[in-house]
């Protein structure tokens, strides 16, 4: 887990044209969401964009400066431009009044160059690319969750309770779950062209022998009289 420090300013006014405003001073409105209350802010766009860059935003903790005081935060949710990426809005979950810590960290899928189902042809489907964990302390977050494939067969799946969290970590969805599976073609499929063409052999061979046959027939028909 690692940390950055962002300095802060509180809004003290809503709506779309303070938002307007906020994007025209060049900074990005966030809320952090508390339980004394959400506290409505806005970060610098460019010192915000220099960390979203460095990826992992959503599991390292942000130590924000606002008026004279230190509040300890992690992303929940970062709104982006569907056109240019900017980041436009930040939700963020205040971890000094939480016990846990909930952070979004994101699926790595490794040994895909081992992983028996891909080298028989199968395809990896993934279902998350991120998961969110509960961690007991901010020390605790992973900033990715690896998920081991080299075994995984063709019509394998990897389901929640197959994947090993680092101590003091759990998911926080209950419940079994899928993550990724190898899917391909399956056994029927695989047999279906066989029994195709096993079922093409007895038909030629069946209509094959009344051409014999009628070919030694006429062979043993006597010669017609002269």
């Amino acid at each position: 887990m690692s940390s950055f420090q962002l300095q802060a300013q509180k809004r003290e006014k809503l709506g779309s044209l303070e938002a307007r405003r906020i994007k025209k001073a060049d900074r990005i409105p966030a809320v952090i969401y508390s339980k004394g209350g959400n506290i409505n802010v806005s970060f610098d766009r460019r010192e915000f964009e220099i960390e979203l860059q460095k990826g992992n935003i959503q599991t390292r903790v942000i130590e924000i400066s606002l008026d004279g005081k230190k509040i300890k935060a992690i992303a929940h949710k970062v709104d982006l431009d569907p056109v240019s990426d900017a980041p436009v809005h930040i939700d963020l979950l205040n971890c000094d009044e939480s016990k846990n810590f909930i952070a979004q960290p994101k699926i790595a899928f490794v040994n895909q160059d081992k992983s028996i189902g891909l080298k028989k042809g199968g395809f990896l489907h993934v279902v998350l690319r991120k998961a969110k964990v509960v961690c007991e302390k901010s020390e605790q977050i992973p900033e990715v969750i690896e998920v081991d494939i080299a075994r995984l067969q063709v019509g394998q799946k990897v389901r929640s309770e197959n994947v090993t969290l680092p101590a003091g970590v759990k998911f926080a969805k209950k419940g079994s779950f899928l993550i990724a599976s190898i899917i391909g073609r399956g056994k029927a499929e695989e047999e279906a062209p066989a029994a195709a063409a096993g079922a093409a052999a007895p038909a030629a061979g069946a209509a094959a022998a009344p051409a014999a046959g009628a070919a030694k027939a006429a062979e043993k028909k006597p010669e017609a009289k002269k």
